[in-house]
């Protein structure tokens, strides 16, 4: 090989291997992953320029040299970070056991999850290697009970990790990684969940629970089975379109899916298998031609901004039904001329009305299911709320089943099924005596946590008298945490669980819930998703008026 054509290749490898160390191995790139890729297919580009002109020109080593370094830097650039996460990187020297692909690329875990089963993935990981796997080459997926309030406690340091960019460049509360940030901007959203907001906004839930409860009686009365998967997630966005914009979708008084609705389920589908890759979400949502589920995100934020500016145009007063979360978040404090206010605002009420709706839909109808398929529970609520004020949220707090039923279906049916991760700062964290290193993306399923035999005792099985008269069956409570902890900690919570309770209570106390023939129940599970929230499969159940 001539002497130029050894240099060439030499100075593409010292690029490659320069560029690994002393730039790429520092700090985050996820968000810049589409210039990282523009920059490169621009140089791949110009190599092949330079092959086509020294083969159609008399040999010229300049355009070959372009060529050589070009194919060199790359080849250097992949070996450089393959043998570094494999035997050099921090995480390598914390010995944490795993499959070994996952120590060089996530692009395995993306292939394993494709049909957006991490859950399940994840869980055959903690039965082959225990509780703390290295599940990508600067991951650590924790099944032990104390990482809640390792990572999210008042003392934690720990920040989002970088999945929580989805957005970029747009802003919410959910996204929010900076914690100064964060913390300032959760803030501004408690002003939503003061106690008048909350009278306020279950005034609304129960014009929407009446709703439903039309739905599921001329069901009954013309004795056919209710498809529930349909009714809780109209019922869902329903409400939380009224909490945000002050108007709802009218799915459930059309008996139809919103086109909207339709569009952005099926682009949080994309979330399913891209999840573990952040910087494939990026290079999807802004370099992927706008088809498929990518047309169907931008679409459903094109129509979340226009709605947002219809809402504020139109003023809190004109759509009636009291004050929304765009009222508390803008009107109140006079920031509707404010750009950045709207900035915020886009960002935040698409992810709330996903955040709102989802998760909510998706427990009811778990807890449907469980007492369908165990009468029993649906009895012992029955005779709590028998002489009780099914509307009055201070009556159904003391009612010990029906808040019983509601915790063991938040255990088995985590709303979070694996996400949530969060990320170590300079100082690392500890976790069940193992130390994690700096700069780790930290995942704590909870799929597989809250069903941990050693934290509950028949872990597998709907049991809600462990919440009450059996207390000796929940073996560590630290491994319980449907809502999060800390300044991470769902903002909304006590509104989902009086939604759940006012449901559930109506219900109940009206009807009896029976599966529809042919109908076991297995297929809210086994059609189950993970796609950051958990999506479940279908149920049908008949409701007999008692």
């Amino acid at each position: 090989m001539p002497l130029s054509i050894l240099l060439y290749c030499g100075i593409g490898t010292v690029l490659g291997i320069f560029a690994h160390l002393a730039v790429f191995i520092h700090g985050e790139w996820h968000v810049r992953a589409p210039e990282v890729l523009i920059f490169h297919t621009a140089l791949f580009a110009l190599a092949s320029v330079a092959k086509i002109l020294s083969s159609a020109t008399v040999h010229h080593p300049f355009f070959e040299g372009i060529l050589y370094t070009s194919f060199c830097y790359v080849l250097a650039l992949l070996a450089s970070i393959t043998v570094y996460r494999l035997w050099f990187h921090r995480l390598t020297r914390g010995r944490f056991p795993g499959p070994w692909y996952l120590r060089v690329s996530k692009l395995c875990h993306v292939w394993k999850v494709r049909k957006s089963t991490n859950h399940l993935v994840l869980e055959d990981l903690r039965q082959r290697y225990g509780d703390f796997v290295r599940t990508g080459p600067a991951e650590v997926t924790v099944f032990h009970p104390e990482v809640f309030s390792a990572v999210d406690g008042p003392r934690s340091e720990c920040i989002k990790s970088e999945w929580y960019d989805l957005l970029y460049p747009f802003l919410s509360l959910v996204s929010a990684r900076d914690k100064s940030i964060h913390a300032a901007r959760r803030r501004e959203w408690l002003r939503c969940f003061t106690s008048k907001a909350l009278i306020q906004h279950e005034d609304k839930i129960l014009e929407q629970i009446d709703e439903l409860d039309r739905c599921i009686e001329n069901n009954a009365l013309a004795h056919k089975p209710s498809e529930m998967r349909d009714l809780c997630f109209w019922f869902g966005f329903d409400a939380m379109g009224r909490f945000v914009f002050n108007r709802s979708f009218r799915m459930l008084s059309d008996q139809k899916w919103h086109y909207v609705v339709v569009r952005l389920q099926r682009a949080l589908s994309l979330l399913g298998p891209l999840s573990p890759t952040p910087w494939l979400v990026q290079l999807g949502l802004r370099l992927g031609p706008k088809v498929w589920v990518i047309r169907d995100w931008h679409e459903s934020a094109t129509w979340t901004k226009g709605e947002m500016r219809a809402r504020l145009e139109d003023g809190c007063a004109k759509r009636g039904g009291g004050p929304d979360l765009t009222h508390y978040l803008m009107e109140q404090k006079g920031e509707i001329s404010y750009k950045d206010g709207l900035y915020w605002m886009h960002g935040d009420s698409l992810l709330a009305i996903v955040a709102g709706s989802e998760p909510t839909a998706y427990v009811l109808l778990a807890i449907f299911c469980e007492l369908a398929k165990h009468p029993e529970d649906a009895e012992k609520m029955y005779e709590e709320l028998k002489g009780a004020d099914a509307t009055n949220l201070r009556v159904l707090n003391r009612l010990p089943h029906l808040n019983a039923v509601i915790n063991e279906t938040l255990r088995l049916y985590p709303v979070l099924l694996t996400g949530g991760a969060r990320k170590t700062t300079k100082e690392g964290v500890m976790i069940g005596g193992t130390y994690i290193p700096p700069n780790t993306t930290i995942v704590s399923p909870r799929f597989s946590i809250q069903r941990r035999e050693d934290c509950f005792e028949q872990a597998g099985s709907f049991i809600p008298e462990r919440w009450t008269t059996h207390p000796e069956m929940i073996r560590n409570i630290a491994a319980f945490n449907p809502f999060s902890t800390g300044h991470h900690s769902c903002l909304g919570r006590q509104l989902a669980m009086d939604i759940m309770k006012l449901v559930v209570a109506k219900l109940v106390k009206k009807y009896r819930i029976q599966l529809a023939p042919g109908e076991s129940g297995s297929r809210v599970f086994d059609g189950m998703v993970d796609q950051f929230t958990a999506n479940p499969g279908n149920l049908s159940l008949c409701f007999v008026l008692r």
